[in-house]
């Protein structure tokens, strides 16, 4: 018997447990942001040690305003000032509880608009939730400050899914 609970510990110790670390996700995200913007994020995020990630991301954005012949928000209004760019980001996790995960976001992307090129710095936090099937929701709190654009900051909230890509 003593054999037995030896090996079971030493096979205990010696085999590397992982928890959900180096796991891959597809997002898909959207939300609003102030200024007028709609946001849509799609991304594939690739978790590293200590449940910190980084995430490759396209980042699509519409700025809406009032029509000035109909006065309200048509479809040519609503799609008037589009941005569209690819950038990465760093999460480093901030809080881990038993489901749930709290990071920072650090991130640049590059892009175009109506007018040319943009780039912009993309801050904020993130908060996941983890169900027993891997796919986890998630809230983002983004603040974008771009340059070469007609609005230079954009704060917002963006909720969405990410999808385990990893087994």
């Amino acid at each position: 018997m003593k054999k037995i609970f030896l090996a079971a510990i030493v096979s205990l110790l010696t085999i590397k447990g992982m928890a959900g670390e180096k796991d891959s996700f597809l997002n898909i995200a959207g939300g609003w942001q102030w200024k007028n913007t709609v946001n849509a994020v799609i991304g594939l995020e690739l978790e590293t040690k200590y449940h910190n990630a980084w995430e490759l991301y396209f980042d699509l954005a519409t700025a809406y305003a009032t029509c000035p012949s109909c006065h309200k928000v048509c479809s040519k209004s609503f799609f008037d000032y589009k941005t569209i760019g690819i950038g990465v980001a760093y999460k480093p996790a901030m809080w881990r509880g038993k489901n749930s995960v709290v990071r920072w976001r650090f991130g640049a992307d590059l892009g175009a608009n109506r007018r040319g090129f943009q780039a912009s710095i993309d801050l904020g936090l993130e908060y996941s939730y983890t169900f027993k099937n891997r796919m986890q929701f998630f809230i983002m709190q983004k603040n974008d400050f771009v340059f070469w654009t007609r609005d230079h900051f954009r704060n917002g909230l963006l909720i969405g899914l990410k999808f385990p890509l990893s087994k």
